[in-house]
């Protein structure tokens, strides 16, 4: 097994992992199976288990036990995404130098997706901070993604909250995790269970825009489509219109004529029917109760998610449950 405690540092009171592109191998099982590393950090350890998965894939389960701030720092030389799952604590995560801000809480799932450059995780002093991440080139699932998000060459990073998963009917992601990785049958088993992860969770992505007439011009759009990655990273939590406003770099005004032309629809129209097309997925393929899938979605009440489910597709959230 490498040692790879010399990549570990001291800085400012906490302990820092910096991973350089050209290392990350060393985190990998030379042959098949599992690698198991393990960092002694001060007052407590983190823990990283590791696998190669396929052409382009890879997969860590991470669990850090600390009395003091962790962080790493890991360098991509090619675009990559990461899928990631909530187990137990919270790290956050970032990109390049930037503060890592957007939180992994347990039972969520996120969407990652850098460029280039380097991908930042914070973890906070605690008991338990467990996470499953699968790791995958972009050029594997292009055809997915770009429909749906066709300036991610352009816009450098991405970060979505996709959803929450719960532990007692994610059998995929069990089965996944279980697999020894030992055999070609092992492997091949494993790469169709992470692509089958894969595609589940890539559904809930945002539509391409239906109204692309190429009015906007290149800057104006990689502006809407900083407010929309903003906007579906967290659909509970939305920022104000003169916050997503700053966030593009123009006037609220502006900000939904420019809606209007790509979506044909104001910022938070646009947001309501994304929750809407979130809840009926969620109603057609989960088991969670109408409640859960509201309050999931953004909606303040199951009643709140009724009136609009039934503005929008005439009909009640019940009904598509007992139809699916």
């Amino acid at each position: 097994m490498p040692d790879i405690r010399h990549d570990l540092k001291s800085s400012a009171g906490m302990d820092v992992l910096r991973v350089d592109s050209r290392l990350l191998a060393r985190f990998q099982p030379d042959a098949g199976g599992w690698q198991d590393n393990t960092l002694p950090v001060a007052g407590g350890q983190v823990c990283f288990r590791t696998g190669q998965i396929g052409a382009g894939i890879t997969a860590t389960r991470s669990e850090c036990r600390i009395q003091t701030e962790f962080r790493s720092h890991v360098e991509h030389l090619a675009p990559v995404g990461v899928l990631a799952f909530g187990l137990s604590g919270t790290s956050l995560f970032g990109f390049d130098h930037g503060e890592p801000a957007h939180a992994i809480r347990p039972g969520e799932v996120w969407l990652f997706r850098v460029n280039s450059g380097a991908m930042a995780r914070r973890t906070p002093a605690q008991d338990a901070a467990s996470m499953v991440a699968i790791k995958f080139d972009v050029a594997r699932v292009a055809a997915v993604l770009e429909p749906s998000a066709p300036d991610w060459e352009q816009s450098g990073t991405r970060a979505i909250r996709l959803g929450r998963w719960q532990s007692d009917r994610e059998d995929g992601l069990r089965a996944f995790l279980s697999n020894p990785l030992r055999s070609p049958v092992d492997r091949l088993m494993a790469e169709s269970q992470s692509l089958g992860l894969l595609a589940r969770w890539l559904a809930p992505l945002p539509s391409a825009p239906q109204l692309d007439d190429g009015i906007l011009g290149r800057e104006e759009r990689r502006a809407v489509m900083r407010v929309v990655d903003r906007l579906v990273s967290d659909v509970c939590y939305p920022p104000s219109l003169e916050q997503l406003a700053a966030l593009a770099g123009m006037s609220h005004a502006r900000l939904n004529r420019c809606f209007r032309r790509l979506y044909g629809k104001t910022v938070f129209a646009w947001l309501r029917d994304h929750r809407l097309e979130q809840a009926h997925r969620h109603l057609r393929d989960d088991t969670a109760s109408v409640t859960e899938i509201a309050f999931l979605c953004g909606f303040s009440s199951s009643s709140h998610l009724a009136a609009a489910f039934r503005e929008r597709y005439g009909c009640c959230p019940a009904d598509v449950r007992h139809h699916r």
